[in-house]
């Protein structure tokens, strides 16, 4: 009998730590019915600030879809369309031109099952190792593309180069963080691009480095339980879903208890779920822009699923995207304004959060 009770213990003990957060399955749904609503006829999704679809934001709602254990492939358009068609139209008209939305691509090919180093005839794995400098250990870009180009890598298999970790280390600030631009500055540093980088370093094996990082995300938290971009800032501190969703899934990634992360009662989980509109499903940015933002609740799904950058969720796609498909023209805003952690983003959008993808393997 007590073997029994022991055993009992156990089990519900295991599946109180690998369960989806409470309320977070309701909110994953009621998210995914609203961004249904909001594809467009070319089967992707735009940022809500421009017109058509935006590769950035299509990507973004993908992953959301995969973190979730929806396909893709049947999410079809009145005309036809998945988000897999306007992710391969985009791709064979010479899309995208950026490192940062490579990797996202690969990251999303990767999540479908589906080859980034042969997609519309194109190798994604060497396009991202071109951009790579031996000498300084950069891939190009910003920080934070560096810390996203090296988890498509790790996702895909790929050996990541010593001194490509070496270039993040040196580039923390004094506080802990990281900052987008690389200054070292004490204050300069943003909880995206921390949050990213705690999770490339993670996934080389970098446990022991991330620690002053985590220090850094714990003083800057709200006492919502949810995170600013960056603190101090002129643009204000408000908790925002982005960058919570960011660092919830670098604390998911690090096994960092959430108890330990409530300092009134509510941790990161908590403040997103805050932020969902209970008429319509989507998330919004901050709790004083009371609009619903597709970028916010694409991106809000996988950390409330479970998912981080590190180990990606994967689902099965009825049917993938052929040669000869239907070639949508390239929009030149593709991809532009989701490029960038969302605060910068913000500044030209009436404060609207933006970012990359976030994700992690389910508990």
């Amino acid at each position: 009998m007590f073997r029994k009770i022991l055993l009992t213990a156990v089990l519900v003990s295991a599946l109180a730590v690998f369960a989806v957060p409470v309320g977070a399955n309701d909110a994953i749904d009621n998210a995914l019915t609203w961004l249904r609503s909001e594809q467009q006829l070319d089967g992707g999704f735009g940022t809500g600030f421009n017109e058509g679809s935006d590769l950035g934001a299509t990507c973004d709602v993908v992953l959301a879809m995969a973190a979730a254990g929806e396909d893709p492939s049947q999410w079809i358009s009145s005309a036809g369309n998945s988000p897999l068609d306007y992710l391969y139209s985009q791709v064979a008209a010479g899309e995208p031109d950026a490192i940062s939305l490579a990797a996202k691509i690969t990251l999303v090919l990767e999540a479908t099952g589906q080859d980034p180093t042969d997609f519309t005839g194109r190798d994604l794995i060497q396009e991202l190792d071109s951009g790579y400098d031996e000498e300084t250990g950069s891939f190009g870009g910003n920080v934070f593309d560096q810390a996203l180009v090296i988890l498509a890598l790790h996702n895909a298999g790929e050996e990541i180069p010593q001194a490509a970790v070496e270039f993040l280390l040196e580039l923390q600030t004094e506080d802990g963080a990281w900052a987008l631009f690389g200054s070292t500055d004490e204050g300069d540093g943003d909880t995206n691009t921390t949050a990213l980088v705690i999770q490339a370093l993670l996934a080389v094996g970098y446990e022991d480095e991330i620690g002053t990082a985590i220090a850094y995300l714990e003083q800057v938290q709200n006492d919502d339980g949810g995170f600013p971009y960056q603190v101090p800032s002129e643009y204000g501190t408000d908790t925002d879903v982005n960058s919570t969703a960011y660092v919830l899934q670098a604390l998911l990634a690090a096994d960092e208890p959430l108890s330990a992360w409530a300092p009134e009662g509510t941790d990161p989980v908590g403040a997103l779920v805050a932020l969902q509109d209970p008429d319509t499903g989507a998330f919004y940015w901050q709790a004083a822009v009371p609009s619903p933002n597709l970028v916010a609740t694409a991106q809000a799904i996988p950390a409330l699923a479970g998912y981080t950058f590190v180990s990606l969720p994967r689902v099965e796609i009825a049917s993938a995207p052929e040669a000869g498909a239907p070639v949508a023209a390239a929009l030149p805003e593709s991809g532009g304004m989701v490029l960038l952690p969302f605060g910068f983003a913000a500044l030209g959008a009436a404060g609207v959060g933006s970012g990359i993808l976030l994700l992690r393997r389910r508990g």
